[in-house]
């Protein structure tokens, strides 16, 4: 009798979880890209730590549809910069300029819909 209440908890525990992985099987595509690297082109890879002179950017890209975000960097200074209502076209990457060459970690963060949907650190050397 033991046997036969493990075997069904077992199919119980079993089923639980198929009837779970329906719901989450969409969830591993995400609906944007959003990115910060040392440079401005399409071709710029990702990155945490930029140098000084350099030119940054922070990239996005809709997978989602067409939408509008924002994008707000917070400096190492406390101070919060925004660029609103950035028009994304599904499937084109877009890239924000980041002029800021004050050392310290930067935070930036998107937005769609007034909900976020990403942020990212970077750090620029001294």
């Amino acid at each position: 009798m033991k046997g036969l209440n493990a075997l069904a908890a077992t199919v119980l525990g079993v089923a639980l979880l198929a009837s779970a992985a329906p719901a989450t099987a969409g969830a591993g595509t995400p609906a944007y890209k959003h990115y910060v690297g040392c440079g401005i082109s399409e071709h710029t890879a990702e990155a945490h730590t930029c140098p000084r002179k350099s030119k940054k950017g922070a990239f996005f890209e809709s997978f989602d549809g067409d939408v509008f975000y924002s994008v707000c960097v917070k400096f190492p200074t406390g101070k919060n910069l925004c660029a609103q209502k950035q028009e994304a076209i599904r499937g084109t990457l877009y890239v924000n300029k980041i002029t800021s060459d004050i050392p310290g970690k930067h935070r930036v963060s998107w937005f769609v819909n007034g909900k976020r949907v990403g942020s990212s650190y970077f750090t620029v050397g001294r």
